[in-house]
């Protein structure tokens, strides 16, 4: 007996369980494979796959036989929250946001920019590289977000920096309802020890969060990730995976894992406030990530290939002033003057006139690779840091370990010696960060009178957080360090940051290497940061201060810098860094990217650029001169479409067009209560009935705070929907454990206002965590009323509900649902409509307008309709007119993608050629070359060449499977209910 081959999109009945086709392929062996979903009890939501001559009984199900069943619920609620259920369970193929102004943020108007332009692409490829502080996470959300409601990013991974693991967990958590499994070294140990040794440690995470240290020490990883598949990739802090001009064509452990793991998403997001070293090649490395066909060459990279790539604005952009200009407070920059002891001077004059022979024989000309250089650094920052700087250099000299002549030895024994003469009284900068705290009055007594410290030197992080705990009479509680430099970083990092957040926490200062520089928040208990030593780099100037000077500070930021005075020509020269501080505040008053004043694009460029001044003696007005040089041309050359402007100006953003105008559905989804909450309420009223059996107690539910509570039921727990396990505790590989009470008791809001202060009020409490959670569109308790709405009526069934005075008795109404499903079985096209029957007639009707006319929306009186069976002649009349809509849609919009395609792929066959054309430069034939050259170089030029077009081959076919539909000619309709008069 023949079997049944369904499409993408049918509904097939298999071993007695309904499933929906997601795609079909054909093995080589002949067998034919479906890739299914479940979408009824226990398989609702899971995918398998089945090979179709081994299922001899697999049935596909006709939409018109579907069992009709009358509503017996008062006023046809089951019916209303079934079909709610429904309309909220469908994954839209609309590209018309859905959560901008409902999510828990602020709704900043320049954030909708990165929303609107993710849902205008095929494929979610995005670098957003807003400045320090404007949001990139919360886009990213918001993306997230909307992805997750289209059904396209049920797998989810963020990969981050360690210090920034749970900040972006509970940001995700408590403003979007996305939970992030934490995937730190001791829970990927954990999951080790519970799976078989072959399983892949993602497999078991639907949704994670893990640092990129992390993912580049394991070695188990890199497989693992090759075994994996992600619809939705997040790369924080994008700019440690790029290429660096400094690696010299070398790509870094961590570029090659930022590289793969770009290969293993459908959609990915890359977040940085600086995507460049200066260079090109380094902005290049970003795109090919996002789409490795743009770049051709990439010390040829055009702004028009790129553009729909990437989103960057400046806090002096005018759509970012005209949003915050009222929420943010004027920041103020504190110097610091102090005059340097004797003891210092003679330190300080010494590393001036330092001549070794190990810097002589240094193969760099650049300064910063001279340990000179390394010993101007380290006294700027401490004498314990020059000390240790010192005593390393000695010893290593000594165990022949490293460079260094007898000669070098004595001289840095001789300095060595002068340092240690430096004790604490001698150490004017330490002196005058006391007088600080005495002149601030500040004692350590009020909880959100707190100080953010960095310094780039460990050992000064150290002797700080050992000095200030003595000379302040501080306890152990009182302080804290950031380092990453202890054994178990992971965790003791996240406690301490998690404690100077906390308004109840003990924690006063927090000292920072700049490990801590990026992306943290620190502003919520604190507005004061000193920079003990100042970065030798802007970027990183602005990093530091981006950490309290940001959305959402309530208080003036005050940062605090330390300039010495000396009147010693050659030390005067050295201390040039107060001049980035000038810098970084003409930046602030209109110039945007500070990089331009360097001309570079990361920490370590302009570390050298400022060392060259610094270790060469230029001097400070020098230094001046050549940032305002560099500023002259950044402005000469601003408004032209040239290498500047592909690396310093903003992207505003420019959506691709759509298909054709009115080409997409772009109404509001249907609903059919005010919010969520309402509905919320509604559904937990009927599935708390005592009958029922779900619920030991009922649900609580306030329509004045808009404040829901219950405890969980067992069913919930058993379908993991908030993460709790079988065992009562709470399954990490779902839910972030801090994210739910340990009583079980859950508490829900769509109050915005009363998330933010429940948010701001966890932060002065032991907690955390707010104990109530966001409820919007994207919460997965909305997954678990879905499933249990399911169970309303029979499987392959419909209700059939009276709305007697709102309909004509001889009408009835089947409110359907259809889509077009591509080859992958994702909908390219789908439609809600009311379809109505009427002595033969049929006539369609936009859902939502039906809705309004017969008042579905509001309380309906009704009565159970007897015989719902006499209705099924109009089921069949509705479903074969529906269906003969969407086949009628499909070749309308098949002309339109068709022709969008085309141009795709005529674009893709362009850049192919310029790939090819590159490559026929960079093998051409050398005059006068060996046989065995030029036959290794036309192998390599034919493996490249191969690799060339096996990548475009891989493009194409991605759109070519995404966008064209397939061609059934009886798509798969759901009749949802069925109304009469």
């Amino acid at each position: 007996m023949s079997v049944q081959i369904p499409s993408p999109g049918a509904v097939v009945k298999i071993r007695s369980t309904p499933w929906k086709v997601l795609g079909l392929k054909t093995r080589d062996n002949g067998f034919k494979v479906i890739a299914c979903k479940g979408i009824a009890g226990v398989t609702k939501g899971k995918e398998a796959s089945f090979v179709l001559q081994l299922e001899p009984s697999l049935q596909i199900l006709d939409p018109a036989e579907i069992s009709l069943i009358t509503d017996q619920s008062s006023g046809i609620i089951d019916t209303k929250l079934y079909l709610a259920a429904s309309f909220r369970a469908t994954p839209t193929t609309s590209r018309k946001p859905l959560t901008l102004g409902h999510a828990a943020i602020d709704d900043l108007s320049f954030q909708h920019v990165p929303i609107e332009h993710a849902l205008r692409q095929d494929r979610v490829r995005l670098l957003i590289a807003d400045d320090v502080g404007l949001g990139k996470t919360l886009e990213a959300g918001l993306i997230a977000s909307e992805l997750a409601l289209r059904g396209r990013a049920d797998r989810i991974l963020v990969v981050t920096t360690r210090s920034m693991l749970v900040q972006f967990q509970k940001e995700f958590w408590t403003r979007f309802s996305i939970p992030l499994a934490r995937l730190d070294s001791a829970a990927i140990r954990r999951m080790r020890n519970k799976i078989p040794a072959h399983y892949n440690v993602f497999d078991q995470f639907e949704r994670s969060i893990v640092s990129i240290d992390t993912l580049k020490k394991d070695a188990q990883i890199r497989a693992a990730i090759e075994d994996s598949y992600w619809d939705l990739i997040i790369i924080d802090e994008a700019h440690n995976s790029a290429d660096r001009r400094k690696n010299s064509g070398k790509t870094a452990q961590r570029a090659k894992l930022a590289q793969l793991l770009a290969r293993k998403a459908d959609s990915l997001l890359l977040l940085t406030a600086t995507p460049h070293d200066g260079s090109q090649e380094s902005f290049a490395s970003l795109i090919r990530m996002l789409d490795p066909t743009r770049v051709p060459d990439v010390t040829e990279l055009e702004r028009e290939d790129i553009e729909d790539l990437v989103i960057r604005r400046f806090r002096t952009s005018p759509e970012v002033i005209d949003a915050i200009k009222e929420k943010t407070l004027a920041r103020r920059l504190l110097r610091q003057d102090f005059e340097l002891s004797k003891e210092e001077e003679a330190v300080y004059n010494s590393i001036a006139e330092l001549s070794l022979d190990l810097d002589d024989d240094q193969k760099s000309n650049k300064a910063i690779d001279l340990f000179r250089t390394t010993l101007a650094k380290s006294i700027f920052s401490s004498p314990e840091a020059c000390r240790q700087s010192l005593e390393g250099r000695i010893n290593r000299v000594r165990a022949g370990t490293a460079r260094g002549t007898d000669s070098d030895l004595a001289k840095l024994e001789s300095l060595l010696e002068q340092v240690k003469l430096i004790d604490t009284p001698a150490f004017c900068k330490y002196q005058k960060l006391l007088d600080l705290f005495t002149e601030l009055k500040w004692n350590g007594k009020k909880a959100r009178d707190r100080f953010v410290i960095f310094s780039e030197r460990i050992a000064t992080v150290s002797w700080l957080s050992e000095r200030l705990k003595q000379d302040l009479g501080l306890t152990d509680e009182q302080i804290g360090r950031v380092d990453g430099g202890s054994v178990d970083a992971d965790n003791k990092t996240q406690k301490v940051l998690e404690d100077f957040g906390q308004e109840k926490s003990a924690l006063r200062i927090l000292i920072c290497s700049d490990m801590a520089s990026e992306g943290l928040n620190l502003h919520f208990q604190c507005h004061r940061l000193i920079h003990f030593d100042l970065p030798w780099s802007l970027l990183r100037f602005q990093q530091r201060n981006g950490r309290i000077d940001r959305y959402g500070q309530d208080r003036h930021p005050e940062i605090y810098y330390f300039v010495a005075a000396t009147t010693h020509p050659k030390i005067r020269q050295m201390w040039v860094l107060d001049k980035l501080v000038e810098k970084d505040e003409a930046a602030r008053q209109g110039v945007g990217d500070p990089a331009v004043f360097l001309n570079a694009g990361d920490v370590d460029s302009e570390e050298a650029q400022v060392a060259e001044f610094v270790a060469g003696g230029k001097g400070a007005e020098a230094l001046d001169q050549f940032m305002d040089k560099n500023l002259a041309t950044a402005s000469k050359h601003h408004n032209c479409l040239d290498g500047f402007d592909l690396l310093f100006g903003d992207y505003s953003g420019t959506p691709p067009a759509p298909l054709s105008p009115g080409s997409e559905p772009e109404t509001e989804p249907p609903r059919l209560f005010p919010d969520t909450f309402t509905y919320a309420s509604k559904m937990l009223t009927k599935l708390g009935v005592p009958a029922l059996g779900l619920f030991n107690s009922l649900p609580s539910m306030t329509e004045d705070d808009r404040h829901i509570r219950f405890t969980l039921p067992d069913d919930m727990r058993a379908t993991d929907t908030l993460g709790y396990a079988r065992e009562q505790d709470v399954d990490e590989r779902f839910m972030p454990v801090e994210a739910l009470p340990p009583s079980e008791d859950i508490e829900l809001t769509d109050n915005v206002d009363l998330i933010n202060r429940a948010i701001e009020r966890a932060k002065s409490e032991e907690r955390s965590w707010p104990p109530i959670q966001f409820l919007w569109e994207g919460h997965p308790l909305l997954q678990w009323f879905a499933e249990q709405a399911d169970t309303f009526f029979p499987d392959h069934s419909a209700p059939v509900a009276s709305l007697a005075g709102k309909l004509s008795s001889d009408e009835v109404v089947l409110i359907l649902h259809g889509a077009i499903p591509n080859a992958k079985g994702a909908p390219v096209v789908d439609s809600w409509l009311a379809v109505s029957v009427r002595q033969g007639n049929i006539e369609t009707e936009e859902i939502n307008d039906f809705i309004e006319r017969v008042g579905l929306d509001r309380d309906i009186p009704s009565k159970p309709v007897d015989n719902p069976e006499q209705y099924r002649s109009a089921v069949r009349q509705a479903v074969d007119h529906f269906q003969t809509l969407l086949v009628t849609l499909r070749k309308k919009r098949a002309a339109l993608v068709e022709k969008s395609l085309e141009e795709v792929l005529d674009r893709l066959s362009s850049l192919e050629e310029r790939y090819f054309s590159q490559l026929d430069i960079k093998f051409e034939s050398v005059e006068g070359e060996t046989l065995l050259r030029r036959r290794g170089r036309e192998m390599r030029l034919e493996k490249q060449r191969k690799e060339i077009s096996q990548l475009f081959d891989d493009w194409s076919q991605w759109f070519e499977e995404t966008r064209r539909m397939v061609d059934d000619p009886n798509p798969y309709v759901d009749v949802r209910a069925v109304f009469v008069g």
